[in-house]
Parts: C-alpha cells; sequence; structure tokens
C-alpha cells in the first residue's frame, strides 16, 4: 500500500498535447493533471479499457497477463508511477503472491491498461506530479 508521499488517481483520458504526441492524463484528488507521452496501440488499450460497453470478442494482452497471474496464484494490486528521471517515467505493478508483495517495473501506459482491466488503483509519486505538471516535460 502507498503511504503518504503517493496519491491515488483517476485516467481522466486520452488525447493530444500541444507538440501533437500523444498523452494519458491522469487526475489527482488536488485536480493537478499529469498527461504522459504514450505509444498509438497503448492509447488504444486506454481508451478501449474506459469505455462502458467494451467487451473484446478474444481475450487481449491485459486479460492475458491477468490471467497468467491468477494462474501463477497472484492477483494485481496496484500500479505506482514513482518516478520522473529525465522526462522519463517509471512504474511498478505491485502483484500479491502468497501474501507478499512483488513489485514488477513496467512502462506507465501499459501499467494503466493493466490497472484499468484489474480494477485496481493507480496512485502517483507526489514529486512526479509536481515535477510531470511543468509544460512540455511529459515523455514516457
Amino acid at each position: 500500500m502507498p503511504d503518504d508521499e503517493f496519491c491515488e488517481v483517476e485516467v481522466r483520458g486520452v488525447g493530444h498535447d500541444a507538440a501533437n504526441r500523444v498523452v494519458v492524463v491522469l487526475k489527482d484528488p488536488y485536480d493537478r493533471e499529469l498527461p504522459i507521452s504514450i505509444g498509438h496501440c497503448e492509447a488504444l488499450a486506454i481508451v478501449q479499457r474506459m469505455s462502458d460497453d467494451f467487451d473484446p470478442p478474444r481475450p487481449l494482452t491485459q486479460d492475458l497477463l491477468l490471467t497468467l497471474f491468477r494462474r501463477l496464484g497472484g492477483s494485481l494490486r496496484s500500479l505506482r508511477i514513482d518516478d520522473l528521471w529525465e522526462m522519463v517515467y517509471y512504474s511498478k505493478l505491485s502483484v500479491e503472491q502468497e501474501g507478499k508483495l512483488i513489485d514488477i517495473d513496467c512502462r506507465p501506459s501499459d501499467g494503466i491498461a493493466l490497472a484499468l482491466a484489474a480494477g485496481v488503483p493507480i496512485y502517483v509519486a507526489d514529486r512526479v506530479m509536481e515535477e510531470g505538471t511543468h509544460p512540455g516535460e511529459e515523455e514516457e
């Protein structure tokens, strides 16, 4: 469980920034918005997961990973976006297995799609939220 240095965010949407890059926008309880530059495929996965009527006929990548976690005795608990270094965001999936939490490094875009598929919370480090809200500094 994240400590006081993290806050839970919601996925506000996917769009384009001023440089016409695709971004996912995260919003915290203080109305701060964090745009993170992502790829087109990841954007599609996030948009699909945000749709109320999304019902894929076959399992997608996120479904596959969630099934793997379950079959190996684990379950996804959260995504933490915990660092921003040289304009690159870093994140970790928190997976519980046999009562222990295991952190797995992942790209934020993949982690967001997976967190949405699993219905688990997304947390952002307060320092990352502060640094990342500056215009022109969002990159993955």
